[in-house]
């Protein structure tokens, strides 16, 4: 009887504490299984919140990629005009070809800050995975601009089996062919700045030059296009974490949260069970052998 009326109160105040927490499962050996099946959803939604940041972060760096292609694109598309420009015949001056050559500066200038421009935390972003290695310089010796960065790029994991490139690289957004958009502009501007250079020449110059630019143009083209397609694939696979996060948050409140009514229901019956046992201990003990006499 001792044994029942403890199994009893044991019950209820385990009920008790369910009733307080808001959970049904106050131990593992509650559920067994349930605790198993917690632990792995648990493991999932850390999965997934470190997924959702990577995205995250991923996001604000091809943002700043997509800031500097749209600005190289601007850059590019008015050294084509410039360019261009040069065969008018009001630029057979050499005050008018020194016009142009110092835009042309400017825009090589501002090409070459682009190509070698580092994020926050002080990494050149496009070098590929040399980031500690400034991707454009000029070579001293051949006095023409090499890249210095390699072609590999950094994987970021979004998903459980799926990585998204996190960065473009300076010899494939500026690639020309053979060459660069950098030596190409260059070129231009020293002939331009050459008087031994005639018009014939210049004309030959420019036609080269017109031919490297549109293929740069195609090649930033190319790259936007990469980063906007990488960028509409994160904004979906964050959606579906989303959805999975949920799905997962209540099959975790299925197997962990109480069922208040049913637990009620319990209580009262543990209630009324050790009620019962209490008053048959106590009408066992009033028993004895003086009041059987």
């Amino acid at each position: 009887m001792l044994t029942s009326m403890q199994s009893s109160t044991t019950g209820v105040n385990k009920t008790f504490i369910q009733l307080n927490s808001g959970e049904r499962m106050l131990k593992p050996s509650d559920d067994p299984l349930g605790a198993v099946q917690l632990m792995m959803l648990d493991r999932e939604q850390a999965d997934i919140s470190q997924f959702k940041k990577n995205i995250s972060n991923l996001k604000t760096q091809l943002g700043q990629t997509e800031s500097h292609l749209d600005a190289s694109n601007t850059a590019v598309l008015r050294a084509q005009e410039l360019v261009t420009g040069i065969l008018n015949a009001s630029n057979s001056t050499m005050e008018g070809r020194e016009a142009i050559a110092t835009e042309l500066d400017g825009i090589l200038g501002q090409l070459t800050d682009i190509a070698n421009s580092k994020n926050p935390n002080g990494d050149y972003i496009f070098a590929g995975t040399k980031t500690d290695t400034q991707p454009i310089v000029k070579d001293p010796a051949t006095g023409k601009y090499v890249y210095q960065g390699n072609s590999d790029q950094r994987e970021v994991q979004v998903a459980e089996s799926m990585s998204i490139p996190a960065n473009q690289t300076a010899d494939v957004m500026f690639s020309n062919g053979s060459d660069n958009i950098f030596n190409t502009l260059d070129s231009v501007i020293n002939d331009l700045r050459n008087p031994a250079v005639d018009g014939s020449n210049l004309t030959s110059s420019v036609t080269q030059a017109q031919a490297d630019i549109k293929s740069t143009l195609s090649s930033i083209n190319g790259a936007l296009t990469d980063v906007g397609g990488q960028q509409n694939s994160l904004t979906m696979i964050s959606g579906s974490h989303d959805d999975n996060k949920l799905i997962n948050d209540k099959l975790i409140g299925d197997v962990k949260d109480l069922d208040y009514s049913q637990a009620i229901l319990e209580l009262n019956t543990q209630m009324a069970a050790l009620q019962a046992t209490q008053m048959t201990y106590s009408k066992v003990q009033n028993l004895s052998l003086f009041k059987l006499m």
